[in-house]
This record gives C-alpha cells, sequence and structure tokens, in this order.
C-alpha cells in the first residue's frame, strides 16, 4: 500500500490524499472519481468537510454533517482492504467497466444526499423505505442517517437466486451495514410479499423496466408495476422516487409518467406522491 500524499505543495492539510492504492488510469472512469476510488476513505472525507465546513450554505452544512456521521459509520480498515482487493483484479470488478467509480464515496453520498433532500427525508418521522436496485448502497445510508429504516435489493445471482459474494455491490453494502435483499422484477410479474408496506419505494438510474429482450416497458407494463405497488408494497399515502434511464424508457412512457408525477426534471428524476391513480 502506498501512503504518498498528492498535491503535496497545497497548504491546506485537508486537501492531502493519501493513496490506498497506486492511481492508474480508469478507461471507463472520469478523472473526478480517481482521488475517491483509489485514496485513503478517512482523507476522502476530511476533505470534504473542511470544504464544507468553509462554506455558508445550508446544503453544505448539512453535507457536513452527513460526512461527519459517514466517517464515524464505516470502518476505513475495512474500507481500504476493499479497495485493494477489487483494485487489484482478485475479485470479480472488471477494471475497464464504469462500476470502478462506485467505490468513490464522494461523488456518490453528495448526489444521494441531495436526492434525499428532495423528498424531505431530512423533515419526515421515520418511514419504511424499499431501495430497488441499491447497488453500491449509498441512498439507503443517506435515508439511515435521517433515522429511516431502509431494505435494498439487488438482481440475483443467475446460478443461485442469491445475492453474489466477491460482488463490488455485496462488497459496499456490507461496509455501509445496508440491509439487502435479492430481486429480479419482470414486467406483468407482481413483487414478492416483503412482510411490511412501505412509506416509500425508490430507484436510482432503474434498470428493471425492459423485457426479456431489452426492450423498454410499455405504458401497460408500467400500469401494471404502479398499480401493483400501491395496492400490495406500498402503505397508505406512500410515494415513489426515482431516476429513471434514458436508454430504457421511450418518449411516450416518459410523458405518460411525467402528466401523472408531482415532479420531474431533465435528468429524468421523478417522484409520485398519489399511487391510487394508478389503483
Amino acid at each position: 500500500m502506498s501512503t504518498s500524499p498528492v498535491n503535496q505543495n497545497e497548504q491546506d492539510n485537508h486537501s492531502m490524499i493519501r493513496f490506498r492504492v497506486e492511481p492508474r488510469p480508469l478507461p471507463a472512469v472520469k478523472d473526478l472519481h480517481l482521488d475517491g476510488v483509489f485514496g485513503n476513505f478517512d482523507d476522502i472525507v476530511d476533505r470534504e468537510i473542511a470544504a464544507c465546513e468553509k462554506s455558508e450554505d445550508k446544503f453544505d452544512q448539512e453535507k457536513a454533517r452527513f460526512f461527519r456521521y459517514l466517517k464515524s459509520h464505516v470502518d476505513s480498515q475495512k474500507f481500504g482492504e476493499m479497495q485493494e482487493f477489487q483494485l487489484s483484479g482478485q475479485g470479480k470488478l472488471r477494471l475497464e467497466s464504469d462500476m470502478v467509480k462506485y467505490i468513490d464515496p464522494a461523488i456518490w453520498f453528495d448526489s444521494k444526499l441531495r436526492m434525499a433532500l428532495r423528498v424531505g427525508l431530512n423533515r419526515r418521522d421515520p418511514i419504511d423505505i424499499l431501495d430497488i436496485g441499491t447497488g453500491p448502497a449509498h441512498f439507503p445510508v443517506v435515508a439511515e442517517f435521517y433515522g429511516h429504516r431502509v431494505i435494498g435489493t439487488d438482481v440475483p445471482y443467475k446460478r443461485t437466486g442469491e445475492l453474489e459474494p466477491g460482488n463490488l455491490y455485496e462488497a459496499l453494502g456490507q461496509l455501509y451495514k445496508v440491509s439487502r435483499i435479492p430481486l429480479r422484477i419482470e414486467q406483468y410479474v407482481p413483487l414478492p410479499d416483503f412482510g411490511r408496506r412501505f412509506g416509500m419505494v425508490t430507484a436510482f438510474l432503474a434498470a428493471f423496466n425492459v423485457d426479456s429482450e431489452g426492450k423498454p416497458w410499455t405504458i401497460d407494463a408500467w400500469k401494471f408495476f404502479l398499480k401493483d405497488l400501491h395496492d400490495n408494497v406500498l402503505a397508505e399515502g406512500g410515494e415513489l422516487f426515482m431516476s429513471l434511464a434514458n436508454g430504457k424508457l421511450t418518449d411516450e412512457v416518459w410523458d405518460y409518467l411525467s402528466e401523472r408525477a408531482v415532479f420531474t426534471n431533465k435528468h429524468r428524476v421523478i417522484h409520485f406522491t398519489d399511487l391510487a391513480q394508478f389503483a
């Protein structure tokens, strides 16, 4: 392990990042993620806190509070061991894939903190949340910071039907102490009984909404899914908050969903507070 700091001429010690793994170019990862991918966890978090503490912006103040929590919540030594293993090529992570970027804690937690504030998780009494396709598990950590209870789902391993050991998402979920279960969503198939109802269902960069041939769901398939959420998954008054991937969504479907949501934006983020309209 290298502990040589970068940016050695900078005066601010909080900007000094020690490398847990020696940095190298990653073909599918933007340079803005490289410190977070290769750097020491505590150094990355401390840099975020220091930058935010200098700001009078309310979001930055909240972000500093969250990152202080994150530092106390995550075992930085185990995080470093995960980096060494995943970035060594010994694990199942392909270093030429863009999945590597999800090791970076700084940018992704910033993004999910903004999402949580967008739906007011900081102002709500504790609720149960189902996070579909939780992946690197950043959103559940933020939601739990605000006192909510979260179950994340991920696509099961084909051979066993369970979560795949050694997978980067599995490793991050364990480090972040996020409860995760296997779940494959298929069009016109009801979701299972989770043994509880949820106050909110979330899905970020949702990838479930394609058929067996990879074609985006039709409006009818979305109607079935949304009705099932209302009837069998969400508690009374429960909400749905998603960001949708452009390649898995037709313009016709987006128009249909947008007309019935309380919030959408150009990044295909969408929020429903009235699922009864699909019942």
